[in-house]
């Protein structure tokens, strides 16, 4: 028995809408990430570590950040660099999809289905490398994120910089690993919606059940 060929949706559920919308924001954020760091090469956990140390008083942090930036560079310049045009084809692919889904494509579905599987390739593909940079950044990052605390007013009562130090290094490399799986969850979320029957009824691949779409 063939399977039938999918239709353009008729109407668009709200569930549609919310998911093209968060497929644009991923989409947009990751294509202008990547531009910045095709343009200027910096790791997310330096990043991370220098908007904390802005708020520091010593001027001197800034450099401090800047040496750390350089040495991960000095190694995985051009991982980086391979990411960041990784990241470019991931989006564009992902914004190609969005366009698709909400013009009303027959192909929305499909597309979705396939950047969804893009997507958790990508994110688990990029982990092991996210994760030795954010571990290189927060070996000299978290000393100086323990004095920008300090500085501050935010060092915990009875903790000495040291030990605030060790506290903040798992922090460094956590942001890496939490937004790998956030975004492996939001694509399990669209095999789930697009390739479920919400998705095959929508795209006119399955009956409605009785009582509602």
């Amino acid at each position: 028995m063939t399977q039938p060929q999918a239709q353009a949706p008729g109407a668009r559920p709200p569930w549609v809408t919310v998911m093209a919308s968060m497929m644009l924001l991923y989409g947009g954020l990751t294509l202008m990430s990547a531009l910045v760091t095709l343009r200027e090469p910096k790791a997310a956990a330096v990043l991370a570590i220098e908007s904390v140390s802005h708020s520091a008083t010593q001027p001197d942090l800034q450099r401090q950040v800047d040496a750390i930036n350089q040495v991960i560079l000095a190694r995985y310049r051009q991982a980086i660099r391979v990411g960041a045009l990784i990241s470019v084809g991931v989006a564009l692919f992902i914004l190609y999809a969005v366009a698709a889904i909400l013009s009303r494509d027959r192909h929305g579905r499909v597309l979705a289905l396939y950047t969804a599987g893009v997507g958790i390739i990508y994110e688990l593909g990029g982990l092991p490398y996210g994760v030795a940079i954010a571990r290189l950044a927060a070996v000299d990052g978290a000393p100086i994120l323990a004095k920008a605390f300090i500085e501050s007013g935010r060092q915990p009562p009875g903790t000495s910089p040291a030990e605030l130090a060790a506290r903040l290094h798992p922090a460094i490399i956590a942001p890496t690993i939490f937004t790998a799986l956030l975004g492996v969850g939001w694509c399990v979320a669209m095999l789930i919606y697009f390739g479920g029957r919400r998705g095959r009824t929508v795209y006119g691949l399955e009956a409605p059940p009785r009582g509602g779409a």
